[in-house]
C-alpha cells in the first residue's frame, strides 16, 4: 500500500504493509495533488532489523511504524535541515516549549501541570518525537505521528521558544543553562547518524538551535505551581 504523507511540511511516499501503520499516520496524509519529494518501501528485512534493535517483543506492525520513522528521519536530516528530538513539546500562546529528561523523570506529569494551569492556551504538539526544522534561519517545532505511549500530538508547526532540561527537586526553580553543554545533552536525545557528513550537519544544526532558542535548567517537585514557576521564568516575569 503506497500513501503520500506530509510531515514537517515535507511530502514523501511510503509503501507500507500493515493497515495499522496507515491508521497511525492518517492525520498526516498529504493533500491531494501534492507530489512526494522522496519515497521508500518497508520490507520484511526492515521490520526484522527494528525487532533486532528493540529490547521489547512487539508485533511486526509496531516495528513497521518505527521503520517508517527511521527511513524518514535519515532523509530529512540529509536534505531539510531537520532533526528529531526526544521530548514533550507544547505550544503556549503560539510558541513552542520543549521538555526533555531521562525516562521516568516526569515529562508527562509536568506537561499535564501546564494543561491544568493554562487550559486552552496549551496545545500538545508532540509528546515524544517532534521534528525540529530550520527554515530561513528560524527554528520550528512540528507534530509527527510518533507520539509516545499516550498518543498525544497534532499536525501543526509552531515557532520554537524554549527548551527545558527537566529534573526533580524539592523546590521549583528555573535558570539559564550554558549553551556549550546543551549541544552534548541534545546529542543524547536525538538520532545520531554514523555518516560523518550527516553528523557534521547535525552538529551545525544543533549549535544554531541552542543559540536561537532559550535553554533552561528546570527543577521541579511536580506540585501545581511547578508550571507557574517555569512559565514565569521562560517569559521573564
Amino acid at each position: 500500500m503506497i500513501f503520500n504523507y506530509k510531515i514537517a511540511d515535507i511530502v514523501f511516499s511510503a509503501d507500507i504493509i500493515y493497515k495499522s501503520t496507515y491508521e497511525r499516520m492518517k492525520d498526516y496524509l498529504a493533500p491531494e495533488g501534492e507530489k512526494p519529494e522522496f519515497g521508500f518501501k518497508i520490507t520484511d528485512a526492515d521490520i526484522a532489523e527494528e525487532r533486532r534493535l528493540s529490547p521489547y517483543d512487539f508485533p511486526d506492525n509496531v516495528y513497521e511504524h518505527t521503520a517508517v520513522y527511521r527511513k524518514y528521519i535519515y532523509e530529512i536530516m540529509e536534505k531539510y535541515d531537520a532533526f528529531f528530538f526526544h521530548c514533550s513539546a507544547i505550544a503556549v500562546d503560539g510558541e513552542a516549549i520543549m521538555f526533555t529528561a531521562r525516562s521516568g523523570t516526569g515529562k508527562s506529569t509536568h506537561r499535564n501541570l501546564w494543561m491544568k494551569n493554562f487550559g486552552d492556551r496549551v496545545t500538545v504538539i508532540n509528546d515524544d518525537k517532534p521534528v525540529i526544522r530550520r527554515i530561513d534561519g528560524k527554528f520550528y517545532v512540528y507534530g509527527t505521528p510518533w507520539q509516545g505511549k499516550e498518543g498525544l500530538g497534532c499536525n501543526i508547526r509552531v515557532p520554537a521558544k524554549a527548551l527545558c532540561f527537566l529534573s526533580r527537586a524539592e523546590e521549583n526553580s528555573i535558570g539559564p543553562i550554558d549553551t556549550i553543554s546543551v549541544v552534548a545533552k541534545l546529542m543524547n536525545q536525538t538520532v545520531r547518524p554514523s555518516d560523518p557528513w550527516l553528523m557534521s550537519n547535525l552538529l551545525d544544526l544543533l549549535d544554531g538551535f541552542v543559540r536561537q532558542v532559550d535553554c533552561y535548567d528546570l527543577r521541579v517537585n511536580m506540585n501545581d505551581d511547578a508550571a507557574i514557576v517555569a512559565y514565569n521564568g521562560i517569559k521573564g516575569k
